[in-house]
This record gives structure tokens, C-alpha cells and sequence, in this order.
């Protein structure tokens, strides 16, 4: 397996890995604010699905845009260092 492909899986990992702990932390704030009272366990399973599946979606979209990124950052190269010239010296 090359490296760029062990580089994407793991940028997909780490990418599905925090769009799902998002998704959790706001199934959770969900779980905080909505009564119980007005929520059955039919609903409260499928707002939970719901918020994991969103949650991968975030991940992707995070994977898509760090790939996207690092494959324009080669037509976009970082500026020579110019060091200063001395007087009277044409710069480098």
C-alpha cells in the first residue's frame, strides 16, 4: 500500500471520527433541552440515528474538503525566501 493511500484512509478515519463524536455531542444537546415528557422511544432512537448519519455526512464532507485542500496545495507553492541584498548588490 503507498503512502498516499495509507495517508487517505487515515484522513477518512480521523474525518468520520469527529463527525460522529459531532453528531453524539449533538444528539446529546437534544437530549438535554427536549422534554421527556414530549419525546417517545421510537423518536428519541430515530432523532439519534438521524444525528449519527448527519454526523458521518460532516466527516465526509471534512475528508473532502482536507483532500481537496492538500491536492490544490501543490499549485500553490510557498514563496522562495529572498534573502537581502547588500548595497549596491542585485538581489538573489
Amino acid at each position: 500500500m503507498s503512502k498516499r493511500v495509507i495517508g487517505l484512509v487515515l484522513s477518512l478515519i480521523g474525518s468520520l471520527g469527529i463527525g460522529v463524536i459531532a453528531g453524539q455531542k449533538f444528539f446529546l444537546l437534544f437530549d438535554k433541552t427536549v422534554p421527556a415528557g414530549s419525546m417517545t422511544d421510537l423518536v428519541r432512537a430515530g432523532t439519534h440515528t438521524a444525528y449519527l448519519v448527519s454526523g458521518v455526512m460532516f466527516g465526509l464532507v471534512i475528508f473532502a474538503w482536507t483532500t481537496a485542500a492538500a491536492w490544490l496545495a501543490r499549485f500553490f507553492p510557498a514563496a522562495a525566501d529572498t534573502k537581502a541584498a547588500a548595497p549596491g548588490q542585485p538581489a538573489k
